[in-house]
C-alpha cells in the first residue's frame, strides 16, 4: 500500500506545482490590476515617481517586485471603465467577430459533419482528407491566399475578412465527424423506418446525441476567435476596428492590468460553464 502512495502523492504534487507555474501569468495580472498607478509605474516601467523627499536626489531606480500591492484600489478599474470610453468600442468589435464566428461555424460544421458521415460515395473521404490537410496548415501560411481572395471582393479591410474564413474553418468538420463515427446506424435506420427523412433525423436525433462535441466546438472556437491577433493586425489596420486582442498591447501600463481581468471574463466565464464538456467531448472525439 505504501509503495503506491507515495508515486500518486508525488504525481498529485508535480501536478499542483505545474498548475501553479501556468497559473502564475493571471494571479499576477488580477493582484495588480488592485495597485494604484503610481505603483503600477514604480514597478514595471523605467519611469520613476519619487514619494518621499529621500528619492528625489537620485536617478537610480530600484525595482520592488511583489505579487500583493501595498495598498489594494479600484483606481484601474475606475479609469478604465469610467476615463476611456474607447475600451467598450474595442471590447465590441471582438464581440462581432466572435459571435458572427462561432453562430456561422456551428450552422455550417455539424451538418457537413453529418453529410460526409452518411455519404457512402469514393470520393467522400478524399474530399474529407483535403480538409483534414487544410486544417493542418498553419496560420501564417493561409493568410495570403485569404488576404489575396479578400482584396479581389473588397473586403480586405473589413472584418468580413476574418469572419467567413472563421465560418467555413474545416476543423469544425473533423471535430463533428470524429464524435459521430461513435454512434450506432441503428439510430437513423429506426427513424427512416418511422417515416423521417435525413434533415429530420439530423434535427431530432443526431444533433442531440452530438451535444458535447458541439459544446466543445463552441468553448474553442469561442477562445480562439476571442483571442484573434494575426487576422486583425493583417486585414484591419485602422485601430478603431481593432479587436480588443489586438489594443491591449497598446494601451498604458496604468490600465492593461485591469483592462486585462475585464477582457479575459468572458472566456474564464465559458470555460467554467463548459469545463465538463470540454474533457468529455474531445475525449470521445479521440477514441472514435
Amino acid at each position: 500500500m505504501r509503495q503506491k502512495i507515495i508515486p500518486t502523492v508525488v504525481i498529485h504534487i508535480f501536478l499542483v506545482l505545474l498548475a501553479l507555474v501556468f497559473l502564475f501569468p493571471i494571479l499576477v495580472t488580477v493582484t495588480n490590476s488592485f495597485m494604484s498607478m503610481f505603483e503600477i509605474t514604480n514597478r514595471f516601467s523605467s519611469a520613476f515617481l519619487p514619494a518621499t523627499a529621500a528619492y528625489a536626489d537620485t536617478s537610480v531606480h530600484y525595482a520592488e517586485i511583489s505579487l500583493m500591492p501595498t495598498l489594494a484600489t479600484l483606481q484601474q478599474y475606475i479609469k478604465l471603465f469610467f476615463e476611456q470610453p474607447l475600451y467598450f468600442g474595442l471590447f465590441l468589435n471582438s464581440i462581432k467577430i466572435t459571435v458572427p464566428v462561432l453562430i456561422g461555424h456551428l450552422l455550417i460544421s455539424v451538418p457537413a459533419a453529418y453529410g460526409f458521415e452518411i455519404a457512402k460515395r469514393r470520393w467522400t473521404e478524399v474530399v474529407f482528407f483535403v480538409y483534414v490537410v487544410i486544417m493542418l496548415l498553419p496560420l501564417q501560411l493561409t493568410l495570403v491566399p485569404n488576404y489575396m481572395f479578400a482584396r479581389a471582393i473588397g473586403i480586405d479591410k473589413s472584418v468580413l475578412a476574418i469572419i467567413l474564413p472563421g465560418i467555413f474553418n474545416p476543423f469544425g468538420v473533423f471535430l463533428i465527424r470524429q464524435y459521430c463515427k461513435g454512434m450506432p446506424p441503428e439510430y437513423t435506420e429506426a427513424a427512416r423506418v418511422d417515416g423521417a427523412n435525413d434533415f429530420q433525423a439530423f434535427i431530432m436525433i443526431i444533433t442531440p446525441m452530438v451535444k458535447p462535441a458541439i459544446a466543445v466546438l463552441t468553448l474553442l472556437t469561442f477562445i480562439d476567435y476571442w483571442n484573434v491577433v494575426d487576422q486583425a493586425v493583417v486585414f484591419l489596420p485602422d485601430p478603431l476596428d481593432a479587436p480588443l486582442s489586438v489594443a491591449l498591447s497598446g494601451m498604458g501600463m496604468d490600465l492593461v492590468f485591469a483592462a486585462s481581468c475585464f477582457y479575459m471574463l468572458p472566456c474564464v466565464l465559458v470555460f467554467l460553464y463548459g469545463q465538463e464538456y470540454l474533457s468529455e467531448g474531445i475525449q470521445l472525439s479521440g477514441i472514435k
